[in-house]
This record gives C-alpha cells, sequence and structure tokens, in this order.
C-alpha cells in the first residue's frame, strides 16, 4: 500500500512537504528520506512520535533503543514497519528532528492508495524548511563567561594563581569525615 503524507512546520508558515511512501518500508527509511529531502544531518536524534487526532502521543519511534524498560509505547525505527503504525487517512504523527531544542514537524496521512513504490517520493515540496540545528552551532565560545564567572567568586584570585601552585593548595580533606557530615 501506499501512504501519502503531508509534512508541516509551525516555525514556518509556508513549509509544506507532502510524499508518498511505501507501507512495507519502515520507520528509518521514512526519517533517512526526510532527512535527504530536506538536507538535514541524518546523524542527528529524530523521534516519530505517533498521535491521537488531538496530537497526544500514543507511540513512540525512536532512532536507537533508548527505553530502560521492555515499554510497548517505544519501539524503533529500524524494526518497525509503517505498516504498523499508518494504514488510514486521517492518522496523525510528529517528527521530532531536532531533540535538543524539540522541534518537530507535523505529519499526517493524507491518503492512502493500492499499489507498491520502490522508492519514496516528495512530490510537493514548498517554502523552506526550517534549520536544523547542528553540533557545531553549539561550539560558540561560552567557557570563558563561565570562567570569568567563576573566577568573580574567588575575588580573582584564579589569575594570579600558576598551575605548579595548585600543590600548595591544603588538600588534606578526609573524604570519611566529610561523608560523615552528609
Amino acid at each position: 500500500m501506499i501512504i501519502y503524507l503531508r509534512i508541516l512546520s509551525s516555525e514556518v508558515d509556508n513549509f509544506v512537504n507532502e510524499m508518498a511512501i511505501d507501507d512495507s518500508m519502515s520507520f528509518a527509511d521514512l526519517h533517512s528520506f526526510i532527512q535527504n529531502t530536506l538536507n538535514y544531518d541524518a546523524t542527528q536524534m529524530a523521534s516519530f512520535v505517533i498521535t491521537d487526532s488531538q496530537w497526544n502521543k500514543e507511540t513512540e519511534i525512536t532512532l536507537f533503543d533508548m527505553a530502560d524498560d521492555d515499554s510497548d509505547n517505544i519501539k524503533v525505527m529500524q524494526d518497525t514497519l509503517l505498516a504498523d503504525h499508518l494504514f488510514e487517512e486521517g492518522q496523525r504523527m510528529l517528527y521530532v528532528f531536532d531533540f535538543f531544542s524539540e522541534r518537530a514537524f507535523f505529519i499526517e496521512v493524507i491518503q492512502t492508495a493500492k499499489g507498491q513504490l520502490e522508492q519514496p517520493n516528495s512530490y510537493r515540496l514548498e517554502g523552506e524548511a526550517p534549520e536544523q540545528i547542528k553540533i557545531s552551532d553549539f561550539s560558540e565560545d561560552i567557557s570563558k563567561p563561565a570562567i570569568d564567572q567563576f573566577d568573580d567568586e574567588f575575588d580573582g584570585t584564579l589569575d594570579s594563581m600558576k598551575f605548579n601552585e595548585l600543590d600548595d593548595l591544603d588538600t588534606d580533606l578526609n573524604l570519611d569525615d566529610l561523608a560523615d557530615q552528609y
């Protein structure tokens, strides 16, 4: 069966991506296709969240097995077929493409049809997809302000301290005595 999906963003009003994909494919295949279509980095964490008609979470399908238990509500993309969860018009899910900022696309099944597709097909792509946060975006220098703030706590003594002076610090701390205090 062929599943037709519409993907929308709450961040970019004019963004629409409509695609067709065979229900025999896995959620990992859908993830890869979305990532490639939007020129995103497919190595980033992502998950699908199957929802009810009001967008309330029912089942999560993660890129990797992150469950602490054998929960039936958490599946792995590679092991989960689209046919297991998407089989009728109007079904909804979220695609969390930015785990760190909890940003997601809204996806709805707009149609199903008999037949098969060898490869997914994006037949409508309008507007610009929201920018994907990349790990490199977090590499800005936040250490200097943090060090300055930490140094302020010690009245500037860290600036005058040299690493070879660390041996002069009083480190006769008895961990057993410290543990007894708590």
